[in-house]
């Protein structure tokens, strides 16, 4: 048996009973609809009874006196009886009434008492016929629902039996009842669901407002000061660059509020402009480019001000919604506020030019406060921005971000973790794929992200944990299962990114300088695993073909070490690389370019075994190994640390007839053993142990890294390798 999704047993287990529950109540809600229409027009039908029997009663008094008694009242009868297996219509009322007007009745009380008789008998069997039909009627719509419910749970059986099983389990009801059952329950609760009717209808109706909330609570507004744009075609205003100058001026001057309505209702129209069918309904229809430029620009730049006005807004309001809501005119104003905020958000879903987009989001800013007072809006709101920050041109990421950054510091504490989790899954998103093109801005969001991640510390670690953790499940997967999917869940530009943000996130908050001024926090205690899941990268697959994976995640160590201080020991990873075959064995001759290591994590085939790539790697190698013992460059350690380094370099060296090669390590050994001496020239003149910790950390912490020999060669070289950089990049473009 096939075993159910996750996402079908979170749902058994959360939502299912809900789920049923809900069903039922729908289906009890119809049933009690269609009984209280069966009664109104049962009602409206007796009334009608009665009426004709008040006419018949009249035509006997005037019309007694001429006929004779006795034909008539056989005819009559004979008539009515003719009726009696006819459900009564409204038709056959009104020839029942005109029949009725033509009869002449006898004089005779009691044949006169004898012929109403008659007639109430039949009205009564006439009602009943109706009833019966409607309630037969009634009966084959409840079946037909009875057996397509039946027909979908034997379906069920077959299409998922384990969660048929369940149902059975916990709601035998539900599996096992009888058509039957549904016909007694509807005969049954005719007579005691009156109020309950009620009760569900304006539940009903509630759900129905909320799923158009929006709409309505924006025509409520306008209709304040008799504007609703529900108007006829005849009534459809041109929109004028006047008009708007005008409403932009009593704006400016006296913070008219009718005027901000107008432009509210005129921006609405704009936002759909491109809805045909929609432009019929609104009071303006704007037909010049130029107008709707010029009204954009206007209600972008001057209604926020006329809000902020009314609600005599500060900028000290500006990070507290809750300061917003409180203003004594908000409530007479906040569902025009939501209509303005609706059009700005609809405005955005539908522009793709980033000119716009650009000047749209940057004037957003001032409206982000009021975003925030609406949650619904302020999730589609950062939806939106998400969508322009992952995909639009540079300029505009930085406006959306910043949006994005105001409105996790703005909005109630719980939004934070949404800005989060946004950034977070849009960057992953968004690296899938790396080039020389894509690498800027991935570069770009990776910094947003880091920004965004110092608001709040402690979201900051729960999302940071948990994504983390996701991390460490996919390199677990990989080594237990062993298989190409999960070899590739690991080896991917997402998965070396996702490593490269969290390791700049772990180094800017977690730097030992900050420490020491706002004090430890809790993204501290994220180091150690990162550490080990990055290490765990590395021996996955220690093969020459990813050995430029391997140097993407040396370096994001590095960088994580160098500014929190802690010791990850790296150098025999390093040496790994520099003893492997690839580096060692006599490359072939070619006339490749030169591997751009940055934009790639897997070595293509046609460079293996070749010069160009042994080089390459060996160019890497030197630079990585500068920049590793170049952040321990002040320790007081230092001399003892590179004692490995040197002995195994100096044995490469002697072993490699690659002049070129055996240049640029030598010339390392060089600055190692002179930044070696440099520190055990200072620290000749210590009076204190190992054992003194506090002491041994402050040696040296006042001299800049770049006197010394090791720091500045690291800082010449990080200089030359920039330079080069740019001239790659500017040959590209």
């Amino acid at each position: 048996m096939a075993k159910n999704k996750k996402a079908t047993r979170k749902f058994e287990k959360k939502n299912l009973k809900q789920t049923i529950e809900k069903r039922r109540k729908v289906q009890k809600f119809k049933k009690s609809v269609e009984r209280r229409q069966f009664k109104k027009r049962l009602s409206r039908n007796e009334a009608q009874n009665d009426n004709n029997n008040i006419n018949l009663s009249k035509n006997m008094k005037t019309d007694q006196k001429l006929v004779d008694s006795d034909d008539l009242i056989s005819e009559e009868i004979v008539k009515l009886k003719g009726m009696k297996d006819l459900a009564l219509s409204d038709s056959n009322e009104e020839s029942l009434e005109e029949d009725d007007d033509e009869i002449f009745l006898a004089s005779d009380d009691e044949e006169r008492t004898e012929l109403s008789d008659v007639i109430n008998k039949e009205d009564d069997g006439d009602d009943q016929n109706y009833k019966q039909s409607k309630s037969y009627k009634q009966k084959l719509s409840v079946q037909k629902d009875a057996l397509e419910l039946k027909k979908q749970i034997e379906e069920l059986e077959h299409k998922d039996p384990e969660f048929y099983n369940y149902l059975k389990t916990n709601d035998q009801e539900l599996i096992e009842f009888d058509v039957s059952d549904f016909e007694s329950n509807s005969e049954k609760d005719d007579s005691d669901e009156d109020d309950i009717v009620i009760e569900e209808d304006s539940n009903s109706e509630n759900e129905s407002l909320n799923e158009d909330i929006n709409e309505k609570e924006e025509k409520a507004a306008l209709k304040e000061f008799e504007l609703d744009d529900d108007i006829s075609n005849e009534n459809i205003q041109d929109l004028t660059s006047e008009m708007i100058d005008k409403w932009a001026s009593t704006i400016t001057e006296s913070k008219s509020l009718r005027s901000t309505h107008k432009l509210v209702l005129a921006f609405r129209a704009a936002t759909h402009i491109n809805q045909d069918e929609a432009m019929q309904s609104f009071a303006y229809k704007i037909s010049s480019p130029s107008v709707f430029n010029n009204l954009v620009v206007v209600c972008l730049k001057h209604v926020p001000d006329a809000f902020d006005h009314h609600l005599n807004v500060k900028d000290s309001d500006a990070k507290n919604p809750k300061s917003i809501c409180s203003r004594r005119k908000w409530k007479s104003i906040q569902t025009l506020v939501k209509s303005f905020l609706n059009s700005v958000l609809y405005i955005l879903k539908q522009l793709t030019e980033n000119d716009t987009l650009y000047f749209i989001i940057k004037e957003a800013e001032k409206l982000v406060p009021y975003y925030s007072c609406f949650p619904k809006l302020a999730g589609q709101y950062l939806k939106v921005l998400l969508q322009h920050w992952g995909t639009a041109e540079d300029k505009v990421r930085v406006v959306a971000f910043i949006n994005i950054r105001k409105l996790a510091l703005v909005a109630p504490p719980p939004f934070v973790d949404l800005c989060l989790k946004g950034i977070y899954t849009t960057f992953v998103r968004c690296c899938k794929e790396t080039s020389i093109f894509t690498l800027p801005s991935i570069i770009l969001m990776r910094n947003c992200a880091i920004e965004i991640y110092g608001l709040d510390f402690k979201s900051s670690y729960q999302s940071a944990f948990g994504y983390i953790r996701q991390l460490a499940i996919h390199l677990r997967n990989s080594m237990n299962m062993k298989s190409e999917e999960t070899f590739n869940a690991v080896y991917n530009w997402q998965y070396i990114h996702c490593i490269e943000l969290w390791s700049e996130v772990l180094a800017t908050y977690c730097d030992e300088q900050r420490v020491a001024t706002t004090g430890q926090n809790s993204l501290q205690e994220l180091i150690y695993p990162l550490v080990q899941v990055c290490i765990g990268v590395l021996r996955l697959n220690p093969s020459a073909q990813y050995i430029p994976l391997q140097f993407h995640c040396i370096r994001a160590l590095i960088r994580l070490a160098q500014k929190t201080g802690t010791y990850i020991p790296l150098a025999p990873y390093l040496f790994e690389i520099l003893h492997s075959a690839e580096v060692r064995r006599n490359a072939k001759p070619s006339t490749l370019k030169p591997l751009d290591f940055t934009i790639h994590l897997k070595s293509p085939k046609n460079y293996l075994h070749t010069s160009v790539y042994q080089e390459g790697i060996c160019e890497e190698l030197t630079e990585i190994l500068l920049e590793y013992y170049a952040s321990y460059c002040l320790s007081i350690a230092f001399p003892e640390l590179i004692i490995p380094a040197v002995f195994q370099i100096k044995r490469f060296i002697k072993d490699s007839k690659k002049f070129k090669i055996n240049k640029q390590f030598q010339h390392l050994v060089q600055k190692f053993e002179e930044n070696g001496k440099f520190i055990e020239h200072r620290r000749q003149h210590v009076d204190f142990g190992p054992g003194d910790t506090e002491k041994v950390k402050s040696f040296l912490r006042d001299v800049n890294m770049d006197s010394t020999p090791l720091g500045a060669y690291a800082k010449k070289i990080k200089n030359l390798k920039e330079q080069r950089r740019k001239l790659m990049e500017s040959v590209s473009y």
